[in-house]
Parts: C-alpha cells; structure tokens; sequence
C-alpha cells in the first residue's frame, strides 16, 4: 500500500486538480509581482495512513468534482486533521475559502500555519479566512507577521500592495481602512505602504485619506509613475480636472520618458474633446517610441479630426507600415483621398480592402466615388450588388443612396428612397433625419416638422433633431420663439457645436437681435471655417452697417467654395 505521501502527491497530481480548483487570493493589477515564501521549518511527520483517511481524501475530492462542495470540504478538513500533512491543510484551505465557508477554512489554514509558521501563502490563507469571518483583529495579527517575515528582504513593498488586495475585497471597508492604517504605521516611510493605503482609502470613499497617502508615496519616490498614475484617478474621483491636468503637466515635465503617463493623459485629452493638446501628447510618444503603432495611429486619427490633412496622410501611412493589416487606416486614407478630389487614390484604397470587417464600408465608398466622377446610374448599380448582412449595413446603403441622389439635386428621388427605407424601418433616427432634410429642400415643412418630431417623441434630447427643426423654423417661417426654444435646448446639449451656435445667431436675427447674431456667428465661424456660417454672419454684419466686415467675410469663404449656393444667394441678395 502506497504511503500517505505518495497517495497525496498522486491525488495532487490527478483527482485535486480536476476539482475546486481554488487558488489562494491574488493581487489586483497594481500588485502584479508574488510575495515569496520564506523556506518553513521541516513539518512533523504525517500520520499513518488509515482507511478513514484514504476514504475521506477520496469523498472530499470526488465530491468536490460533482458539486457537492459541503461534503468535499467537511471531507478534506478531516483528512487534513487527522494527517497533519501541509499539504492537505492547503488543499482543505483552498476548498473552504472557494466554498465561502470560512469558519472551515479557519481551523485548516491555521493547522497549515502552525505546519509551516514561516509559509507566507498560509499566513495569507488563513487572514483572508479571518477577514471573510469577521475577526479583524486576529487578521491584522497575521497580516503584521507577514510583514515580519519579509522585513528583512527585498519584498516587503510588495507584501504590502498584496495585503491591500486581500483588504480590497473585504465588504466592511472602513474597518478594512483601519487595519491598514495600522499596518502602514509599521513602516510608515515606505512608498509601497503609502500606496496600498491610498487603494483601500479610495475603495473606503475616504479621497482626502487618499490623497494625502499617494502624495507621501511621491514625496518617497517622486518619478514612481504607478504613484502618479494613481493620483490622477484620485483627482477624477474629485472631479478635479484642471488639478489633474495641471499634475500631468508637472509630472511629465519632469520625467518625460513617462510613457504610460504620457498616453493616459493623451487619452484625457481626447475624452475631453482636446484634439490639438491630444495630438501634441500622442506625438511625443511617437518622438519616443516611433514604432508604437497604436500611437502613430492616434496622431493620424487626431490630425484627421483637426483637419490638418497633410500630417494626417503621414502618420495613417506610417501606421500601415506598422500594422499592414490596419483596413480601417486603409479607409480613413480612402477619406482624405476623396476630400482632396484623388478619386483614383481613394479607389485604390478601397480595393485594398478585399474583406474584413471594413469591406462593405469601402465598397459603399466605391459607390459614392462612382457617383461623384458622374456615373450615377452606374453607382446605384453598384450599391444594389452589395449584400448587406445586417440592420445597419442596410441602413448604411439606403443613407449612401440618398447622398448621391441628393448631391445630384435628386431630391424627389432621393424622399422616395428614403421612404421606402423607411417602410422597412420606420422608427430609424439617421432615416427619418435624412428625410427631414431632403423634405426641406422640396419645400414640404410640413413633412420636414413631421419627421423630425417623430425622432424628438423617442428622443427628446436629440440634439441635431432639435437644431435642424429650430433652424428650420426660423428660416422658412415666422415661429421665432418656437426656432428659439428648440434651438436653445440644442445649445445646452451640445455647447460648443458650431452649427448650432450658427442656428442661434441666426434665429437671434430672425428676432431682431443683431448684436446678439453677430456674437453667436462670429462664434461659429471661429470654430468652423463653413460657408453657409460666413452667409450669415456676412448677411448680420451688412444689416449691422459694417459692409466691409461683411464683405471681407464673404470674401474669404469664396475662395474656399465658391460655388456654394448659400453664399452664392446671400452676395446677389445685398451685392446684385
């Protein structure tokens, strides 16, 4: 008959494995690095194996693999009570603790310490078991001789983010809080030990607690960029933004080979709508790292967004040397080809991408191209071909459609797609919106207010809904203050979109407030170069007296389109 040693180790091997695989706690992301246990001291011998010992290994593993996670752990705290082998009392342990009865796990992890006293994963055992049981203080015994054993090396910093994860967890936070505070006032002048305190005290709601403990943590090792990573966090938690940025500021200025900060704070910057700060910090990491693909990418998008369309073409480009696979980079310089009137370029693009995720987007675009170079007969032909596989790729066709009907002055062609979509889909917001517009264009209000109302009774706060019917209104009717309310709560939506600060400054005309106008319009124009914002703004500044602000504006917006209709009818209007 095999010894209890070798039984254990070949149920170990087979039978413990297969079932509640429970591992001991690990620590959170900020504490990737394992604590190391110290050798133990050479555990007592095991006892003899007996046949209650061999059934009770044998019902606790096999009942463990059935389900039957009660028995399995009453069956394993036996075996390990009885053997007094290490290796069972971790075993029992770690079926209790997956079973959520600590009170079991208790006794087997503390005859798995008193096995192995120096065994750091058994000390943890056993205050995870106590902490889930309640018995803070007897945990906090454990966990300051955890932080004993490892005093004297190298791990004890990491002792300590592992003893935040363990505390982490735990549902009674502000005790959880206290336990750590007294666990850092042991080695009060270790980054580490600031740090974890920072984690529980941001976990307990206490942000001041928080804050003071991560900024001691920098004071210990000002250029930890963990450390800085997480005050960051802790001022979004206090909805500090300019501290924030002000912090990101700082740290990179003094370490600016902080690349993660670097990027996090990049991404801030896009999150906050700061495209040309964002670029700038995407940039430099590129500058670092010029194979950081993602980082190309994100300069390229960021450029693409600002309209600075020569660095947008270099960096897309650069990025598909680094990632030849990037379909959608294909795509976006498909884009830029097409703004520039390169059709060939943009086609090119396209039929690169022969499949993937991206291939019916690319080929709507051929459609489109097809049209702009004049063969609409020939682009619808194209969009019919394609076999669209979902809601939106349906949709995505029918809004192409339209598109190049409506460039085409189609735009009774281009209702009657649109309504056709729309008996397949008739609550679909981008349809109805579509339709709303070509409506205007045909003169039909009455539709143009119908859809878009349709759009505002599901969602109210819709806000290019909002303007398009404000401005509407304004435009072709006399329902001032109606354009005016609608158009108002399309500002308080979306604050800084030009279009609708165009909206404003033209129903504050309609209204007779010129001074109001100009402001809104001027406004407008700063944010966005667009030709039918310099007709009014040229329009108000004439009425206002200034027609040589006027014209100086109409000036400018006609070398950019000079065949746009809007500007085109404004100068006839005041210039015949």
């Amino acid at each position: 008959m095999p010894t209890i040693a070798r039984l254990i180790a070949l149920l170990l091997a087979g039978l413990l494995l297969a079932a509640c695989a429970a591992a001991p706690p690990r620590a959170p992301s900020e504490a990737p690095v394992p604590v190391q246990s110290t050798p133990s001291k050479p555990a007592p011998p095991p006892a003899a194996l007996t046949s209650q010992l061999l059934y009770d290994l044998l019902l606790g593993e096999i009942a463990g693999q059935r389900g039957r996670l009660e028995v399995a752990v009453a069956s394993l705290k036996r075996a390990a009570l009885a053997s007094r082998d290490p290796r069972l009392a971790q075993r029992a342990t770690q079926v209790a603790l997956y079973a959520k009865r600590p009170d079991e796990a208790i006794d087997s992890a503390r005859l798995w310490v008193e096995l192995q006293p120096d065994d750091l994963e058994a000390r943890e055992a056993l205050s995870v078991a106590l902490l889930e049981h309640g018995q803070l203080v007897e945990a906090q015994a454990q966990m300051e001789q955890i932080l004993a054993l490892t005093a004297g090396g190298d791990n004890l910093g990491q002792a300590y983010l592992r003893l935040a994860a363990l505390l982490g967890k735990q549902t009674l936070r502000a005790a959880a809080l206290d336990v750590m505070r007294a666990l850092v006032a042991l080695h009060p002048q270790l980054q580490e030990a600031q740090f974890a305190l920072a984690h529980i005290a941001v976990r307990a709601g206490e942000l001041d607690t928080a804050a003071a403990a991560i900024d001691q943590a920098l004071r210990l090792a000002p250029s930890w960029e963990d450390a800085a990573l997480f005050k960051i966090r802790i001022l979004g938690s206090q909805k500090e933004t300019a501290q924030a940025e002000a912090f990101y500021e700082k740290f990179l200025g003094e370490y600016p080979q902080a690349k993660t900060l670097r990027m996090n704070y990049a991404r801030h910057l896009v999150d906050t709508k700061q495209w040309e700060r964002a670029r700038e910090q995407f940039k430099r990491v590129v500058a670092d790292n010029p194979r950081d693909a993602d980082a190309v990418y994100a300069v390229g998008l960021l450029a693409l967004q600002s309209e600075v369309y020569d660095e947008a073409e270099k960096y897309l480009r650069q990025n598909l040397e680094l990632q030849p696979e990037n379909d959608q980079a294909r795509l976006y310089l498909g884009h830029l080809a097409e703004r520039r009137k390169q059709y060939d370029e943009a086609r090119r693009r396209y039929d690169q991408i022969d499949s993937g995720g991206f291939f019916f987007e690319a080929q709507v675009r051929i459609g489109l191209l097809i049209a702009r170079q004049g063969d609409l007969a020939g682009a619808r032909a194209h969009l019919a071909g394609l076999d669209p596989e979902s809601e939106n790729q349906h949709i995505q066709l029918i809004l192409a459609e339209d598109q190049m009907l409506r460039d085409a002055k189609q735009y009774n062609e281009a209702f009657a797609v649109l309504t056709k979509g729309l008996r397949r889909f008739p609550d679909n917001t981008d349809l109805l919106y579509g339709r709303a517009l070509v409506a205007e264009r045909l003169d039909r209000i009455d539709a143009h207010e119908a859809d878009l109302r349709k759009i505002l009774k599901t969602d109210p706060k819709n806000a290019n809904a909002l303007n398009a019917l404000g401005y509407t209104l304004a435009d072709r009717t006399t329902r001032y203050r109606e354009a005016f309310e609608l158009i108002e709560q399309a500002l308080a939506i979306k604050p800084d979109d030009p279009y609708i600060m165009d909206s404003m400054g033209w129903v504050q005309y309609r209204l007779g407030n010129l001074a109001e106008a100009r402001k809104y319009l001027k406004s407008a124009l700063d944010k966005r170069d667009d030709a039918e914002i310099a007709a009014h703004l040229g329009e108000v500044l004439w009425m206002l007296g200034d027609k040589a602000g006027a014209e100086s504006v109409w000036k400018r917006a006609l070398q950019d389109t000079p065949d746009n209709e809007s500007l085109q009818g404004v100068i006839k209007k005041f210039k015949p």
